[in-house]
């Protein structure tokens, strides 16, 4: 897998979960506060994210300073999140509680942000002569 393909594959998927999310928010609140209480939160949120993670990042390794060095920090953040919602369980259980209200949203809002960012990466930065090694 290039770091082309994971940026256009991971770029669509977060743009697409985070329209759906957007446009759904009373429907993705309840799930939030469902994920919380189930072994379902548990595998969403810690177990995926080291997946998805640690396997972008033993495909693409890469840390020079261009496109692909954004593609290993969305990894290396996966795969630091999932870490931590794994070994921190109930620490991470009582943030999403105590922040329920504002989750949905901003997931969304980071999520288009990421995905952009990767589309771009993904499918547009190549296409004007920019470097991406």
């Amino acid at each position: 897998m290039t770091c082309h393909m994971f940026a256009r594959w991971f770029g669509v998927v977060s743009v697409l979960l985070s329209l759906g999310i957007l446009f759904n928010l009373d429907d993705a609140l309840d799930m939030a506060k469902n994920m919380v209480k189930t072994e379902t939160g548990y595998i969403m949120g810690g177990v995926l994210p080291i997946i998805f993670g640690s396997l972008s990042l033993l495909f693409m390794d890469c840390f020079h300073f261009n496109w692909h060095l954004v593609v290993t920090i969305v990894s290396a953040s996966m795969l630091l999140a999932g870490t931590y919602r794994v070994i921190f369980v109930s620490h991470w259980k009582a943030l999403m509680t105590k922040h329920l209200e504002d989750i949905p949203f901003l997931f969304s809002l980071f999520g288009l942000m990421l995905g952009v960012v990767l589309l771009y990466v993904g499918f547009i930065a190549n296409t004007f002569n920019v470097t991406v090694s």
